[in-house]
């Protein structure tokens, strides 16, 4: 694998960890303030509910920030690993020659390696998803707290 696409899976790549580090740096500082959070959150619940709306959403935007970029790396992602996958088919079969032959003392062990573009870009799928779903299941989990909350907040108030 080299070229083109072997860039663009290594870019990817990094892209796609930066983000998911990123998400768990996010995750870490939201439970390590976890408690100021909550003074915060009740401070703005008594001030007000349009207040605490506003920040409802300032925390949505925030966490989630890098979850479009996932979500591209994990359909994309696979699609390079294919494209690379297919060049080096063609590559190989064009080394073989018309009739489709294996050079004399030529062996298989090193054609395997056309697909390892695929492989990569299934773990680069992977792990973008896997980061995607992880920061999607605790945004809903997080701010459906909050939410309910702040509806329970609304119910109580007086008309």
């Amino acid at each position: 694998m080299s070229g083109p696409i072997a860039i663009l899976l290594l870019l990817l790549s990094i892209a796609v960890l930066t983000v998911c580090f990123d998400r768990g740096r996010v995750w870490l500082q939201w439970w390590r303030q976890r408690h100021s959070r909550r003074h915060q959150w009740r401070r703005l619940l008594e001030a007000g509910p349009m207040q605490a709306r506003h920040q409802l959403e300032d925390w949505d935007l925030a966490i989630r920030s890098g979850e479009p970029l996932l979500q591209a790396a994990g359909l994309i992602a696979p699609l390079i690993g294919l494209i690379g996958t297919v060049i080096g088919l063609m590559r190989v079969l064009s080394s073989l020659g018309p009739q489709l032959v294996l050079p004399a003392g030529a062996s298989l062990q090193g054609y395997g390696q056309v697909l390892l573009s695929t492989a990569l870009g299934l773990i680069i799928s992977l792990v973008a998803t896997t980061g995607l779903c992880l920061n999607q299941g605790l945004r809903h989990w997080q701010l459906d707290q909050l939410a309910r909350q702040l509806a329970r907040q609304l119910e109580s108030e007086p008309s």
